[in-house]
């Protein structure tokens, strides 16, 4: 019997370790099954809610190798005077197609009444597709205890003012969550003015880090126009941050406030007069504030030895966005030498007070011409007779 060379049976045992591998990792490795099938899925089948709370739940409904699948959706289980409804889009919906190796993102909205009880109460949501049903259970409890998060607490949520007040609410922020950087915004009618400070501080800010367990102390600081009209305005003051957020609502009552403005003669603040004479000037008095101006006084600071009077002296009201018409008579004095002069009138109405400076153009008075041509005239007469007599010595 021959021998077999030993290099010639080494060959034959790597070529069969060869042919023999992909036989082995096959065996050892199975393939997996691609899956088909349409399911109806959540990330949270067990949860709890708070009575009168509505909470969003997320449903899925995925397509795998499937032709378009029209699916029509009911819940079962539901307890009565519980509200629900289906969201897909932002809207109310019964039923959904999906396409196929494609999915649909719906929500499913509850809210259990105030008042209500109970532990673990089973629902289901089912999507009938074809003759096929896919079904999800749900388990949700109810309970009375607060959710960790953000709580604020004004000092004082209403304040009264006027249209040129500052109005300051302080509100302490408490984190019942984890340690967080917490954004702070306000929500105001147009043409207010808000900014934030911590505590009763002077800088700006527009968040705040709270550690967990904490509270802070807030100034949210309201500014009005000065347009704003008398009436009550909402402010809402908003704090989120580290997967919360909570509002206050506030308010802040703006009370008419009256605003004078004096002009005079064809809106100008300057005039005519003679020394020694009267002469009356129209001035207007306006009320372009929120509220009437009352019991409006009258006053001057003229020159010594002048005289003002007022026609009316008082005025008992100015509605808002109404003028009145006032006489102002000056007299400059008798010895007032041509030149400019200037009258400061006043208008005052408790808190409020308007002045303008009214520039007076005094010109000579005609008997001081009079008088000044003859006292002229004499000195020439005389002069004349003095030339007449001693002029021929």
């Amino acid at each position: 019997m021959k021998r077999t060379a030993p290099w010639l049976t080494a060959i034959v045992l790597v070529l069969g370790a060869i042919f023999a591998y992909p036989a082995a990792v096959s065996a050892q490795e199975p393939r997996t099954a691609e899956l088909t099938g349409f399911w109806l899925t959540t990330p949270h089948p067990e949860l709890a809610i708070r009575p009168g709370e509505t909470q969003s739940i997320a449903l899925t409904l995925r397509n795998s190798n499937l032709p378009p699948q029209r699916a029509s959706l009911e819940i079962a289980g539901v307890p009565d005077k519980w509200r629900w409804s289906l969201k897909g889009g932002g809207r109310d919906v019964g039923a959904v197609i999906v396409g196929p190796d494609a999915s649909e993102n719906l929500n499913l909205e509850l809210t259990p009444p105030e008042g209500a009880r109970g532990d673990r109460i089973p629902s289901k949501i089912r999507a009938r597709y074809g003759n096929e049903v896919a079904e999800l259970p749900l388990l949700v409890s109810l309970s009375d205890k607060p959710e960790a998060g953000l709580e604020l607490k004004s000092e004082l949520p209403a304040l009264r003012g006027t249209a040129s007040s500052t109005f300051s609410f302080k509100v302490d922020v408490k984190n019942d969550g984890e340690e967080s950087l917490f954004n702070l915004a306000a929500n105001v009618p147009e043409g207010f003015q808000t900014r934030f400070k911590r505590g009763y501080g002077s800088e700006e800010i527009t968040g705040l880090p709270i550690e967990a367990g904490a509270s802070e102390t807030v100034t949210l600081e309201v500014t009005p126009p000065r347009s704003a009209a008398a009436d009550r305005y909402p402010v809402v003051m908003e704090v989120s941050g580290g997967g919360a957020s909570a509002a206050a609502e506030l308010s802040i009552e703006v009370t008419g406030q009256p605003e004078v403005s004096l002009t005079g003669p064809q809106e100008r603040l300057s005039g005519q007069a003679v020394a020694g004479k009267e002469s009356s000037f129209p001035f207007t008095l306006a009320n372009t504030g929120s509220a009437p101006a009352t019991d409006i006084e009258l006053s001057a600071s003229p020159p010594s030895g002048w005289k003002v009077e007022f026609e009316p002296e008082r005025i008992d009201a100015i509605a808002p966005d109404s003028t009145s018409r006032v006489n102002v008579k000056i007299t400059p004095s008798e010895r007032a030498i041509a030149g400019d002069y200037m009258v400061n009138v006043r208008a005052s109405s408790g808190p409020v007070s308007e002045s303008a400076e009214f520039r007076v153009t005094v010109e000579a008075s005609t008997a001081w011409g009079m008088a000044g041509i003859g006292v002229i005239a004499a000195a020439a007469l005389v002069l004349g007779m003095a030339v007449m007599r001693y002029g021929r010595r």
